[in-house]
């Protein structure tokens, strides 16, 4: 995958073809001509450029804007110049990668990845994870729990770096709310549920966990800022303050018609998304013999969370999210800005159906695209349908 084709960036000339070119005869041929037409074709033929000797802050320039992190790979490896101008520790902004899902009885220890800028998609070797259950989604870090030992990392599926956690005596964890951009260096906190009744929160600092136990059992769930945002099966939302686990809103459900009739659907999903901020309920309209052009969203926006007035959190229909774009998979998701991604457009979603064509058959996913202003999804052309789910890519 990283394999640098130096042939494809810096084209050689070939002379025995140039003097056939010119002569109409091989270069193994004899006689005046040759001898005439050699030293013009060698005082035509210019040196290849120094492109070690570019200029730092055009390298720089250049570097910023590679959206697919396999460019930004082989850019490090043309030279040493080029790879000081680009280090690992300052990526230019990545679209997420779609990372396909692996049972926890595969023993396989190659991941697939489908970037979404490129249309491509990557076989990479992740030792680390053979045996694991991949648990997303994520930047730069995944989650992985290991059924045997019970034992919870973190896995940058790229590099194959492993850190192992402190020891999390709870049920399986179903759920990934969230694991913060370089969670390692950074700081930024582990979010996980076990989707029934616990959060767990880890912050790198303390080196330690923190379990507050509040019944959820629709999951897909959402953190941000220090609180804890639940919905269940009747639309209602619970705002849980994660410092001093108290219940800080019971928000009721949107009075718009739909929420009743897609939270009592069995034939929909339902999640609670931090975006630019913003909390939002998104609900899918789905079944698996339906079309994708069948999917409908439906989106809200809480509002009134931090009003000083005295108002009260309520529930807003929306029908734009700006240039924010929201990627999910089956358990949760997340949003990221399509500003610097060319070609990628804002106020859209990216998320996985499963797709039969008969009540017996075994359903594929298939990765899709909602267009929110048209109100209109159309499936993407991604090979990997076994189910999966969604990985900021990073080499940190």
């Amino acid at each position: 995958m990283y394999g640098l084709d130096s042939q494809s960036l810096f084209p050689h000339f070939h002379l025995r073809r140039a003097c056939k070119a010119s002569t109409g005869k091989t270069s193994n041929s004899h006689g005046r001509d040759q001898k005439l037409v050699l030293p013009i074709l060698m005082a035509g033929i210019r040196s290849e450029p120094d492109w070690s000797g570019l200029a730092p802050e055009l390298l720089q320039t250049i570097a910023r804007k590679l959206p697919d992190i396999s460019d930004f790979v082989k850019f490090r490896a043309v030279c040493a110049t080029w790879r000081s101008s680009a280090p690992v520790s300052d990526p230019p902004p990545q679209l997420p990668w779609f990372l396909q899902q692996r049972f926890e009885d595969e023993s396989d220890d190659h991941l697939r990845f489908y970037s979404l800028f490129s249309g491509k998609v990557h076989t990479i070797s992740s030792p680390n994870s053979s045996g694991n259950e991949l648990i997303g989604p994520a930047q730069d870090y995944i989650v992985l729990y290991d059924w045997a030992s019970h034992q919870i990392s973190l896995l940058n599926p790229l590099t194959d770096r492993k850190v192992v956690l402190p020891f999390l005596d709870i049920a399986p964890p179903r759920l990934l709310l969230q694991v913060g951009p370089d969670p390692i260096h950074r700081g930024e906190c582990v979010a996980l549920t076990d989707n029934l009744s616990i959060l767990a929160l880890f912050k790198p600092v303390q080196n330690e966990w923190v379990v507050i136990k509040e019944p959820s059992f629709l999951g897909r769930n959402a953190y941000y800022n220090g609180m804890y945002f639940i919905h269940d099966h009747f639309g209602v939302t619970k705002v849980v303050d994660t410092v001093t686990r108290k219940v800080l809103h019971v928000i009721p459900p949107s009075p718009e018609s739909w929420i009743k009739e897609v939270y009592n659907s069995a034939w929909g999903e339902k999640y609670l998304v931090q975006s630019a901020g913003d909390i939002l309920q998104v609900c899918l309209h789905d079944f698996e013999l339906h079309p994708v052009t069948d999917c409908q969203f439906h989106i809200c926006k809480l509002e009134g969370l931090s009003s000083e007035n005295g108002g009260k959190p309520h529930w807003v229909k929306v029908s734009s999210i700006g240039d924010q774009i929201l990627f999910l998979d089956d358990n949760n998701g997340f949003s990221l800005s399509c500003r610097g991604f060319s070609g990628f457009r804002g106020n859209s979603i990216y998320f996985i159906k499963w797709q039969a064509n008969h009540v017996y058959d075994q359903p594929r996913s298939v990765l899709c695209r909602y267009d929110i202003e048209q109100a209109r999804a159309e499936p993407l052309t991604c090979p990997l349908t076994k189910g999966g789910t969604w990985i900021v890519p990073s080499l940190r």
